[in-house]
């Protein structure tokens, strides 16, 4: 049986781009190694981010975000594994958004441009997948060990449904 050509085609670019099946994209511009992350964030985007970090150890890697969250599940391993890697660039341009599990990534990278927006992990959803299951005090330890003030990381994860938002330029937070 022959297929149409659009499928083919479709397929070829879902593979080629790194479509993961939650609808979260990830392209790579070959040359500047920046990496768009686009979509919801899940197990399988988690899982991207860790090897693309792993292809690229003791290179600089530069991720372009546009997303609003995501699902816990992984979260905290691509964090440690950005955070090892020590080169990683997060960028959130103009009018794209990073929040909740896109800025708690951002906030484990080396180097931050533009708007992060937290709230409480748990305090929005009622569902296991989306909750941390008390692992908030988990998160807020890794983060302080970033070196970011506990104070701040308290408000970080502790506003429920209203995002506290910290806007950074070339990894400096920015005064509101």
């Amino acid at each position: 049986m022959k297929l149409p050509i659009w499928i083919f085609v479709f397929a070829l670019t879902a593979v080629a781009t790194g479509c993961t099946q939650n609808g979260t994209l990830v392209r790579h511009n070959t040359a500047n190694n920046t990496y768009q992350l686009r979509g919801e964030f899940d197990v399988n985007t988690y899982e991207s981010i860790i090897e693309v970090l792993t292809k690229n150890q003791g290179r600089p890697v530069k991720f372009e975000v546009n997303s609003n969250g995501g699902w816990i599940a992984g979260l905290d391993r691509a964090m440690d594994a950005i955070r090892a890697h020590g080169k990683v660039d997060w960028e959130v341009r103009g009018d794209d958004i990073c929040y909740s599990a896109c800025a708690l990534l951002g906030i484990a990278a080396s180097k931050i441009n533009g708007t992060l927006q937290f709230h409480s992990l748990s305090a929005s959803y009622k569902e296991s997948r989306y909750m941390l299951a008390g692992k908030n005090d988990e998160i807020a330890k890794k983060i302080i060990s970033y070196g970011y003030d506990e104070q701040m990381v308290e408000r970080m994860l502790n506003s429920v449904n209203i995002f506290l938002t910290l806007t950074f330029k070339e990894g400096v937070i920015q005064s509101p």
